[in-house]
């Protein structure tokens, strides 16, 4: 009893030290002590944070009935892992991402062989290096941001894979509970601004060096190979640059786009991810209910990318709810709640829905509606000596840059007098367009994994035509590469 009373009156001393302590509750759990600090709690609470952690004791602050009390708790001494097995990840990760990673993005992008002394070397300095930099300057973020609030982190761990990457990534493991809100949206926002920073001038350098040499990719489909989407950041910068239409990432480029990409994930706001650190610093406790927002939404999301139902399920598995810091009750300035909001900016535009799309090889063309529904045929009302205009959509499913070819058929109308032409061609892909004007009955057109064409057919009835009982047809013909893979038939009723 005589030790339990000397850590009794030792921590009443401490606080005592920092607060006006004018109770005291003992608890199997905790020392409760109320308290009042005239000057405002933060700074107290924090000073004595920091006087007790390092003993193994974690203070917490809160607010019940009018009252503000101080619990102490005792924890064990933690065990950590030692510097060498950071190092030991480390030069395993370099070997599989600067040297591995990089020679198989080179080799991929320059068709040199795999393990040649160019593919090793430029693949380091192209992709490698530059994503392992990215990688490391987030966690690094973090971990200075943490020391700079007395919270002590272990130096990161570094999680070697296989190509095309190379990595899984990096980590920190906090050590010390986080002390109030402000150093919550800090140190979790500290990562994803640093990693984004680094990884713009690098995706713009690489998006120069994919202009200054473009290079195509294959015309034949590869079963199981993997097209890109951009981001809505990443497409505004390809804006600056002369791309061709389909064309092979520089691997300088690819690693710009996964360290964007990276960060988009890591702003997720749900758990304990750098996003959810960022949510529970602005919400508090309302954190939850945002986390399950987004993790519903990684799940719906999974019907264009699987991986979103791997994703979502490990962040459950780590827990939904984010622990609240030590002291919850110190609400964030206005200059840091404007950093959570740029956050926020930033994982709408760096993140993706459908980062990859795996590729068939199987070859098709499909006839659809502008609402992406099969267009087996088609039929118009025209009046004589009147012009419509027919939209459709033509897609296509193998994974790759395909020249689509259009043929107008027009079963001898043309004697007749009418005028079946193409107007106007739009490639999309849903973020940007590019519309080619036409007046010809045949067209040529190139789309990528990720794009579709939008085509209008002017059809024009001559004045001096006399309907006929049955309705004039003529057919578009759908070529890939010469040949006729699909026919829309259209029907023209005549007023």
């Amino acid at each position: 009893m005589a030790s339990a009373d000397a850590e009794i009156e030792s921590l009443k001393a401490a606080v005592s030290r920092h607060f006006s302590v004018y109770g005291v509750v003992v608890t199997p759990l905790a020392l409760t002590f109320q308290v009042t600090a005239p000057d405002g709690f933060d700074r107290p609470f924090d000073a004595l944070r920091k006087e007790l952690v390092p003993q193994n004791y974690i203070p917490t602050i809160t607010q019940e009935r009018g009252e503000t009390l101080v619990h102490v708790q005792r924890r064990p001494a933690p065990r950590f892992a030692r510097r060498e097995v950071n190092v030991a990840l480390l030069g395993l990760t370099v070997i599989t991402t600067v040297f591995f990673g990089g020679a198989f993005n080179w080799a991929e992008y320059a068709g040199t062989p795999l393990l040649s002394i160019e593919s090793i070397g430029l693949g380091a300095l192209f992709f490698g290096i530059p994503l392992l930099t990215i990688l490391g300057a987030h966690e690094m973020g973090h971990y200075l941001v943490a020391k700079r609030y007395h919270v002590h982190a272990s130096l990161p761990f570094f999680l070697p894979s296989f190509p095309p990457l190379g990595t899984f990534g990096a980590f920190i493991s906090m050590r010390d509970p986080i002390p109030n809100r402000k150093a919550l949206l800090d140190i979790g926002v500290s990562g994803p601004l640093v990693g984004f920073a680094l990884a713009i001038p690098l995706t713009i350098a690489g998006l120069a060096l994919s202009a200054a040499n473009p290079v195509l990719p294959p015309t034949e489909p590869m079963e199981g190979a993997q097209a890109i989407h951009g981001s809505l950041l990443f497409n505004f910068l390809s804006w600056f640059f002369p791309l061709p239409t389909d064309y092979v990432l520089h691997p300088l480029a690819f690693a710009g786009w996964v360290g964007l990409f990276v960060t988009a994930i890591n702003l997720l706001p749900a758990g304990q991810l750098d996003g959810g650190h960022v949510a529970r610093a602005l919400l508090g406790r309302n954190q939850h209910y945002l986390s399950w927002a987004a993790i519903l939404a990684l799940f719906a999301m999974s019907t264009m990318y699987f991986g979103w139902v791997i994703f979502g399920f490990l962040i459950l598995m780590l827990g939904v709810r984010h622990p609240p810091p030590l002291n919850d009750l110190t609400r964030l300035d206005p200059v840091r709640q404007l950093v959570g909001v740029a956050a926020v900016a930033i994982l709408v535009l760096t993140f993706i829905p459908q980062p990859f799309v795996i590729t068939s090889a199987q070859r098709s063309l499909a006839f659809e509606t502008l609402a992406g529904t099969a267009l087996p045929s088609l039929e118009t009302d025209v009046s004589v000596g009147k012009t419509v205009i027919l939209s459709f959509v033509v897609n296509t499913t193998g994974g790759f840059r395909e020249q689509i070819g259009l043929r107008v058929d027009p079963r001898n109308l043309d004697v007749l007098g009418w005028s079946i032409l193409f107007r106007d061609v739009r490639v999309t892909d849903g973020t940007r367009d590019r519309t080619t004007s036409v007046n010809a009955d045949n067209v040529t057109v190139a789309v990528n994994a990720t794009e579709w064409a939008v085509v209008d057919l002017e059809v024009s009835v001559p004045s001096g035509f006399s309907p006929v009982p049955s309705s004039p047809q003529f057919v578009v013909d759908g070529r890939l590469e010469g040949d006729i893979l699909r026919r829309l038939t259209v029907t023209v009723n005549v007023a």
